[in-house]
């Protein structure tokens, strides 16, 4: 019995220690394969983020340190830590900019005023012009 109990503990132990791996290399795929997807476009000439280099290049960082994690938990976790700055060097802003957009209001660079100051030309500005000749 005392056997079966030390075996259970030796297989938890391995699951816990495969934990850092396995999220390590998930996370390491799925950035690299999605900033990959925002700069697969380049190839036919669409401008590209240059942070996106460096997310790639943090995700790949990311992909090694789950292979250093499986023998030396220590190192593995300074290079993870490094390789998930860099990878938010891209995201972090990407992040910022959409939430900006999304809850920021929309100004108008009139702000409420014409800048017309003929009234003759206003009067043509704000009546609509529905396919007649004007005259």
């Amino acid at each position: 019995m005392e056997r079966i109990g030390k075996n259970i503990r030796e297989l938890g132990g391995m699951i816990i220690g495969m934990f850092p791996f396995c999220l390590y290399f998930a996370a390491s795929v799925i950035t690299g394969f999605h900033v990959y997807q925002l700069l697969a476009p380049a190839i036919y000439g669409a401008p590209s983020n240059p942070l996106e280099l460096v997310s790639l290049l943090g995700s790949l960082g990311l992909l090694i340190a789950a292979y250093i994690s499986l023998f030396n938990p220590n190192a593995a976790a300074k290079l993870a830590l490094i390789a998930c700055l860099t990878i938010w060097c891209f995201y972090g802003p990407a992040i910022a900019k959409s939430v900006r957009t999304k809850f920021g209001q929309q100004r108008s660079v009139l702000s409420g005023q014409l800048w017309i100051r003929r009234p003759e030309v206003q009067a043509q500005a704000t009546t609509p012009f529905l396919g007649s000749e004007p005259k």
